[in-house]
């Protein structure tokens, strides 16, 4: 439960090794890079390899071509970098204009195949027609119009028989009439209107039929027959095609999306002198896997240092923690990485969340469906806060046991605390005398969780050598011994016992204080600087620190009533699930099972979400802000996206 260990690897080789050097970081899974500067190198000859990547339009003309073949695209692992770009692009033309080729004759034998299957429909309709298309079509004062007509439009026709036009059925199925009507040209736009009103479908005659409608069907077949075959030739030569090249286009497929994947990390890539560099990172225990997998490259050379070897060069960072902790790493990343030299706060915040959340909601019923959605959450969706409901769903269920609640039924539980020697519950939350105490207990949890951040700052402060930080802050030592003794005094009035005299006062309020107002120039002599300057002036100087040590107090009281919501909470839960009952007590016995089913689910799903945002913001505000800074940088590896198609 900390921050893995680094190794700092510098990485040197010949220009033409730097693709192959890029997949063995790849398939290691385990090198972060890091931007090189010229002045990071020995060398006054250092470029940056900063150009277009030229394997992208490469790499998309073959997708598409993948698409248009049905290819199907998998990304497998590659053994060596053998491609030539220019072999590969002459390869994908010839691939690709050969099959565009049996592409075109194929979608135009397909084109006329349709349109020869839809004349055939029509015509056979129109078999019982014994006269020449070719007369009908070519008079020129008279329009003539193919097409069905719907039989309940047939009646209605008969309504229209003043009008310009004769219609002349052929043929008749379960819905349509069809037939051809005849106007003149002047009134053919009138017609036209009347017939599409009456839902008329138009067949429009292709323009290479000829002779009666008999005639034209046996034509039509022949044609038909003819391009079909020769359809299922181009189709098998096709096939033919693809298959033939279908594993080297694989092979070059893998290859060519592996160097456009990688190609933006020479950014990270130095040149000089006919050599390139990489810095990066490793963490510990892969040192000799590293080292070995890439000095088998020809003239690689691979250096391993501490981290902390080169300053220029921050280690970043990895989260190791264990299976209960690790999915709260989700709630210190939304705040931030935390720096390499600082401690990873997420067993900090699995331990208090995890607590915090059982106590603001205490239901052993409810708190074990919590759980239990959560590992749906996970288990169907993959969603990063199914684990965390899981673990927090099971710490309801525990203060649930403590305060006697099971889906709000106060006394459920009664018969097991019998049993176990108890006269009643652990903790009866409504009574009266206990609700001063859940109060007070919420300001003390409140109390002891910014000590131990503050702790924890002090820690860090110390680690860094940051003695404004570990001593002289708010949520320094400074802060630590007056918040301390102002606690302690606040706890001697409740209990009757005086612990404050002119001595604590001074030395655990006053001292403090001071230390507090006089940060900037004390963390000044501290670095070992000798000159003290205020840069706007004495006066500006104590006016701000005066309202600054003013606001430390201020939040010092606020952060610490903030806990009273815990508490507040705990009373907020059991007040809710007494408005169900009441409710369910006020309908009829058979729809009370119904409300209190939909009462549990109602508190379950609002004050659960509202108390899981609290005790987060608590976190957040409470917590983290003493001493996560939160700028770290994620330890992200070099690696090639395998689900991804380009």
């Amino acid at each position: 439960m900390a921050i893995e260990k680094m190794d700092l690897v510098n990485i040197k080789g010949p220009l033409n090794k730097l693709d192959d050097t890029i997949l063995k970081c790849s398939d290691l899974g385990c090198f972060h890079p890091k931007n090189i500067t010229p002045a990071s190198l020995a060398g006054s000859k250092f470029e940056e390899l900063e150009y277009k990547n030229p394997y992208q339009k490469l790499l998309s003309r073959m997708v598409t071509l993948a698409g248009d073949a049905g290819i199907e695209l998998k990304y497998g692992d590659i053994e060596n970098l053998v491609v030539d770009r220019q072999e590969v692009k002459a390869f994908v033309s010839e691939f690709s204009e050969r099959f565009l080729t049996l592409q075109a004759q194929r979608g135009e034998l397909q084109k006329n195949i349709e349109q020869h299957r839809n004349a055939l429909i029509h015509l056979r309709h129109l078999e019982g027609m014994e006269v020449s298309f070719d007369k009908i079509f070519s008079n020129q004062y008279i329009k003539v119009r193919f097409g069905r007509l719907p039989l309940d439009s047939n009646r209605k026709l008969s309504y229209y028989n003043h009008k310009m036009f004769f219609f002349f059925p052929f043929d008749k199925d379960e819905s349509y009439l069809w037939g051809v009507y005849f106007t003149t040209n002047e009134y053919a736009q009138e017609v036209d209107d009347i017939f599409s009103a009456l839902f008329f479908e138009r067949v429009r005659i292709p323009d290479y039929v000829h002779g009666t409608p008999q005639l034209a069907i046996d034509l039509l077949e022949t044609q038909y027959k003819d391009e079909t075959q020769k359809f299922d030739t181009v189709q098998k030569q096709i096939e033919t095609l693809v298959s033939e090249n279908k594993a080297r286009f694989l092979d070059y497929y893998r290859q060519v999306r592996f160097l456009c994947s990688t190609f933006d990390l020479r950014k990270y890539v130095g040149v000089a002198n006919g050599m390139f560099y990489m810095v990066g990172f490793i963490p510990k225990g892969n040192e000799k896997r590293f080292s070995e997998t890439l000095r088998a490259i020809d003239g690689l050379t691979v250096d391993l240092m501490p981290e902390d070897n080169d300053k220029r060069f921050q280690a970043p960072t990895k989260l190791k923690n264990n299976w209960f902790v690790r999915p709260f790493e989700m709630f210190v990343k939304m705040y931030g990485i935390p720096s390499h030299k600082d401690i990873d706060p997420t067993p900090y915040v699995a331990i208090v969340y995890t607590l915090l959340f059982g106590v603001m909601f205490g239901d052993l019923g409810q708190g074990l469906l919590l759980s239990l959605a959560g590992a749906l959450m996970w288990r169907f969706k993959k969603m990063e806060l199914g684990p965390i409901v899981t673990r927090i769903g099971f710490s309801s269920a525990f203060f649930g046991l403590l305060y006697g609640s099971v889906f709000g039924f106060e006394h459920a539980l009664d018969p097991l605390y019998h049993a176990l020697g108890f006269s009643g519950k652990p903790i009866e939350v409504m009574d009266a005398g206990t609700i001063n105490m859940l109060l007070i207990g919420a300001v003390g949890i409140g109390a002891l969780i910014i000590m131990v951040s503050i702790l924890i700052n002090i820690v860090l402060g110390f680690k860094q050598h940051d003695m404004d930080r570990a001593i002289f802050s708010q949520n320094g030592l400074a802060g630590l011994v007056f918040y301390g003794t102002v606690l302690c005094g606040v706890l001697g009035m409740l209990t009757g016992t005086s612990v404050l005299n002119p001595v604590v006062i001074a030395l655990g309020i006053v001292l403090p204080i001071l230390l507090i107002f006089f940060k900037e120039p004390l963390g000044k002599l501290a670095r070992g600087e000798r000159k003290i300057s205020f840069e706007s002036g004495v006066g500006s100087f104590i006016a701000e620190s005066f309202f600054e040590l003013f606001e430390v107090v201020l939040s010092f009281v606020a952060n610490t009533m903030s806990f009273l919501r815990v508490g507040g909470f705990i009373l907020s839960h059991a007040g809710m699930m007494a408005v169900v009952f009441t409710i369910s007590s006020m309908v009829s016995a058979g729809a009370s099972p119904v409300v209190i089913v939909i009462g549990n689910l109602f508190v379950m799903c609002l004050e659960g979400l509202i108390v899981g945002i609290q005790v987060l913001r608590l976190q957040f505000y409470e917590m983290f802000s003493r001493f996560f800074s939160g700028e770290g940088e994620p330890f992200e590896p070099i690696s090639v996206d395998m689900a991804a198609v380009q």
